[in-house]
């Protein structure tokens, strides 16, 4: 398999579709939730503490008022806590439905046939029941998995921290390849419910056998990925340092230029991560999808009626 071709086509295919970057970004966009715990009893100590005073005794006032009038504050705390879970749930009901879009577009586009934004949400929206119970499936079998391996790991530093030591140094390669098996398994799942319309079950059986068949491709495209991931994170990190150096460097001077920085510095931030993040989320999910294809070419799924849709082909 010419894994450079592989992707070579994926970064031309992303680059040239822009449109599909909207499935990209909703696609990979799973990560901005959590990071900040609305249920610190402290959280209101630690902004009286802040070392900047914004506002002088009228903010002290606000964070006085809230300190002293509990079930107010415990009440808004629930009404954020709420519609963060709701913001939660709608962006990972928009992930399902864009992962399969984005499968879609790239069968569509592979079969030169022409394609629109809408069509392709609704072509994913077609698929989300199934696409849930997928990753109901995989969400059982990982916490399976992580007790299987986790547990004994624990057991062992219990016993005596060497035999501890021991177990987590065989644990740690034992999970990396329980990592590719389930998350390669689950990828051409996914890509066969969309090819094919086919039940949960029987995908991922198919997904299981296009992964044993070709073992070594599979991992070759594994070990790409996780290099490439892992390359992208330390490029983000240091683009965010520098976004951060200027801020840092604002709020010695005064809060008020901080503040007045933080609209311009912060929104150029998020509107550039948000262009990347649509145009790796298209580059990967259709790495993924062409490889797949690829697998298909080296073996035919057999036994489809000749009524049976085309790969690639939803019925919406």
């Amino acid at each position: 398999m010419d894994y450079n071709n592989l992707l070579t086509r994926a970064f031309n295919l992303s680059w040239k579709h822009k449109v599909l970057w909207v499935l990209g970004f909703l696609a990979t966009s799973m990560g901005y939730f959590g990071g900040f715990d609305l249920s610190d009893k402290h959280v209101f100590e630690k902004f009286h503490h802040w070392q900047y005073n914004v506002g002088g005794d009228f903010t002290d006032r606000i964070i006085d008022w809230f300190e002293f009038n509990p079930e107010i504050s415990a009440a808004l705390v629930l009404f954020i806590v709420a519609m963060l879970l709701l913001l939660f749930l709608i962006f990972f009901v928009l992930n399902l439905i864009s992962i399969a879009g984005l499968i879609e577009g790239v069968y569509k586009i592979e079969r030169e046939e022409p394609y629109r934004l809408g069509k392709l949400f609704k072509a994913g929206a077609s698929f989300f029941w199934r696409f849930l119970g997928l990753f109901l499936l995989a969400v059982v079998v990982v916490v399976a998995v992580l007790f299987v391996i986790i547990l004994p790991i624990v057991l062992a530093f219990i016993i005596t921290p060497v035999l501890g030591v021991l177990a987590l140094l065989i644990g740690i390669p034992v999970g990396i390849a329980a990592a590719f098996f389930f998350g390669n398994v689950y990828s051409l799942a996914q890509r066969e419910i969309v090819a094919y319309q086919t039940p949960i079950i029987q995908a991922v059986g198919e997904a299981f056998h296009l992964l044993i068949k070709h073992i070594i491709p599979n991992l070759v495209i594994f070990l790409i990925t996780t290099f490439l991931w892992i390359v992208i994170v330390i490029g983000a990190t240091i683009i965010a340092i520098l976004f951060a150096i200027p801020i840092m460097m604002l709020a010695t001077q005064s809060v008020w230029i901080l503040l007045g920085s933080l609209f311009v510095i912060l929104p150029l931030f998020l509107l550039i991560a948000i262009v990347v993040e649509g145009f790796l989320g298209t580059f990967f999910n259709s790495l993924m999808t062409l490889f797949y294809l690829e697998l298909r070419k080296l073996s035919p799924r057999g036994g489809i009626p000749t009524a049976a849709p085309e790969p690639g082909f939803s019925q919406s």
